[in-house]
């Protein structure tokens, strides 16, 4: 996600319409298994260096897309659940200082991969029966504005290849074989 201080976007970009809803579904439930192959391998240390400087370590990446997951969780069973709600915004970079991801061990990273896994989870059984008309759905974002169920999930579905995709890039630095392969052909945003 983008920092919180950023203005909203006039529109949401389009690049996924074309795309069904089916397969955005299974990119977005395929997650948890990308992540913990594109995290295999790595020692403790290698987890935690910075090989791009300045940027976010492998472990401050996967700690991040669990406590985005659970914002993510939020939003989407708010929009499912209420109408036009106000969808909750965080600052990701407080949360991984404020959060200290860097300094975490092995049993926290690992529980952070659980709660990541448990949400997708739920919430792709969540997704996988709503009806048509509630991909229509809409909530206010704090960055996006205005957005549908629909939206959210393409969101969802993006947030987690593009992390890791920002994890096998690592890898290669780090000399390590190639990840597990994008599902998505660009980024959303």
């Amino acid at each position: 996600m983008r920092h919180a201080e950023e203005q909203a976007i006039a529109e949401f970009p389009r690049i996924y319409a074309p795309l069904s809803t089916a397969s955005l579904l299974e990119t977005y439930a395929a997650a948890p298994d990308r992540l913990v192959r594109a995290l295999d391998g790595f020692s403790h240390a290698e987890l935690r260096a910075h090989p791009i400087s300045g940027k976010w370590s492998i472990q401050e990446i996967a700690i991040h897309v669990s406590d985005s997951e659970t914002i993510g969780a939020i939003r989407i069973r708010k929009v499912l659940m209420e109408h036009q709600p106000v969808l909750p915004g965080y600052d990701e970079s407080v949360w991984a200082a404020g959060l200290r991801y860097d300094r975490r061990d092995a049993s926290f990273r690992r529980a952070s991969l659980h709660t990541f896994r448990n949400l997708r989870e739920t919430t792709a059984a969540i997704l996988g029966e709503v009806s048509p008309p509630d991909w229509a759905r809409e909530g206010r974002h704090p960055e996006w504005g205005t957005v549908t169920l629909r939206q959210l999930l393409e969101l969802y579905a993006d947030h987690g290849e593009r992390h890791i995709e920002q994890i096998v890039e690592r890898r290669k630095i780090l000399g390590r074989s190639d990840g597990p392969a994008s599902l998505l052909p660009v980024r959303l945003y």
